[in-house]
């Protein structure tokens, strides 16, 4: 094989396991341990066959083996990013602060209307009287959450965090079962 074509073949492998890295290591950081193992075969698999590639071709003082390993890892965290982005695995807490008490209501109304569960806290602000709402919701849902505040109230201040584990309380049914413990 050329020097090129192998630069392809590196840099495709790398790719691969390297996306499978960044979402083994989300999924570590979650607490999935079934899936983290498996990515984590999947991973090394795929690692130890291109490392091999990439010593066989440095050792014969090709340096299109290097920049395809360099090319493919940077590439791969970026693809792996996007790809767990799509997956949308997890819960959500999202905190969002409004002045107005009439759009605190509408909004309690509307998300409770999509299947949302949200508390709302009286509050003080800067400016004097806030409602805190927090809504604990499958990550997938997020930016259909988002649409429906930001319509209601354009002013609203959000926050949204990671949520490691959820009990008790309103969860909606399309939350992860390892989310939720009762």
């Amino acid at each position: 094989m050329h020097g090129i074509g192998i630069a392809l073949l590196i840099f495709c492998l790398r790719i691969l396991d390297v996306s499978v890295g960044t979402v083994r290591v989300i999924y570590t950081v979650r607490g999935k341990r079934t899936m983290s193992a498996v990515l984590g075969v999947l991973e090394s698999g795929i690692w130890i066959f291109a490392i091999s590639r990439c010593m066989k071709y440095i050792n014969q003082g090709d340096p299109w083996a290097i920049i395809g390993w360099a090319v493919g890892f940077g590439t791969g965290t970026a693809v792996g990013i996007t790809l767990e982005r799509w997956l949308g695995q997890g819960t959500v807490l999202m905190r969002v602060i409004t002045r107005d008490p009439a759009q605190a209501s509408a909004l309690r109304t509307e998300l409770g209307n999509n299947d949302v569960g949200v508390t709302a806290l009286p509050g003080e602000g800067r400016d004097g009287e806030i409602k805190l709402l927090f809504l604990v919701a499958p990550r997938k849902r997020c930016k259909e959450i988002l649409r429906i505040v930001q319509r209601l109230d354009p002013h609203a201040f959000i926050t949204i965090d990671p949520v490691s584990e959820a009990i008790g309380g309103f969860v909606p049914v399309t939350a992860e079962a390892a989310a939720v413990r009762k």
